[in-house]
């Protein structure tokens, strides 16, 4: 390839930082000596197909979380009193736009993702999103009113033509209108971010190459912050890694005694126990919660150390920026 840089388009030097395997595919990972971006070559977003059939979204869709996350509790406050249209990219199952709608925000999303709108529409009951990529979506609403906020979570570091993406983005926005989003932080250590490989993800971004990306396409940052991975977080990863060595049968008593108790019913599709309905742990989830803190907090703790100590605790990039005038 030449010396011209896939995410700013100008010619730089390219230096090789990794390379990756995944089947019969070879990437390699450049960093961008004149914006500080990273771009996984081939570069190429694999397509909804891909993610449909990928375990890890596959499930996600299946048992959809019905809590918003943090990024997107602090999204709303940061905003506030703020409020009006809100679209989201990438919606997922729609519980970031289910608590837009309960703050007030009028809603719509997207995503390429059948089984995922799917989610939204029959566990959220939101009929305002739709199965599309963000160019179908402008074709199809050529003269809709302008959105006051666009937000696209774990979504940039998916896709594969960022400058045309921003560019549609600014096209739905309002005057003055903010952006917000996030994604993995470049610096995290490989152990806690194993995920973050081609052909799931194509860029790896830092603050800096972050906040110049979005500087030279039109907006101003309001606020970039990395964020460090939870103490549970790491609790967890321990638990995938080594739990089957770790079981004495806590869990399964307290999962025949969650077979025995009612459940509620939340759509036609989907039904879940009151515990559930309302928020709390079932017995199944504190059995296995109490077990995984018992057996892994404290290696988890001397790990949690260990990456901070290191600067790699830091997972995730959030930000938020607003279009200039």
């Amino acid at each position: 390839m030449d010396n011209t840089c896939i995410i700013c388009g100008e010619k730089a030097p390219l230096k090789l930082i990794d390379k990756h395997s995944d089947h019969a595919l070879e990437y390699s990972l450049f960093e961008c000596g004149q914006c500080g971006a990273c771009f996984w070559v081939p570069f190429k977003n694999p397509g909804s197909e891909w993610y449909e059939n990928d375990e890890r979204y596959r499930g996600a869709n299946t048992h959809p979380s019905v809590e918003p996350t943090r990024n997107h509790r602090k999204t709303l406050d940061f905003l506030l009193p703020r409020k009006g249209r809100v679209f989201d990219i990438g919606c997922g199952t729609g519980n970031f736009l289910n608590l837009a709608r309960k703050k007030g925000w009028a809603v719509a999303g997207i995503d390429f993702d059948s089984n995922a709108i799917n989610t939204a529409k029959t566990v959220f009951s939101i009929p305002s999103v739709e199965l599309a990529t963000l160019d179908e979506y402008i074709a199809r609403h050529p003269n809709d009113d302008k959105y006051d906020l666009v937000t696209f979570f774990d979504v940039f570091e998916h896709i594969d033509n960022h400058k045309h993406f921003i560019e549609e983005v600014k096209a739905l926005l309002a005057e003055r209108g903010y952006i917000v989003m996030s994604m993995p932080y470049r610096h995290a250590s490989r152990w806690l971010q194993p995920h973050d490989l081609p052909p799931r993800h194509l860029t790896r971004w830092s603050r800096s190459s972050l906040k110049k990306f979005f500087e030279q396409n039109g907006f101003g940052i309001v606020l970039v912050e990395r964020q460090p991975t939870s103490l549970f977080n790491v609790v967890m990863k321990l638990r995938f890694r080594y739990g089957k060595f770790f079981s004495f049968g806590l869990v399964k008593r307290a999962k025949d005694a969650e077979s025995k108790r009612p459940t509620k019913k939340v759509s036609e599709s989907r039904s879940v126990s009151h515990d559930t309905q309302f928020g709390k742990l079932r017995p199944i989830h504190l059995a296995a919660k109490i077990k995984d803190i018992s057996i892994f907090g404290i290696p988890a703790v001397v790990l949690w150390i260990y990456f901070y100590i290191k600067g790699e605790i830091y997972t995730e990039l959030f930000a938020i920026a607003q279009k200039n005038k």
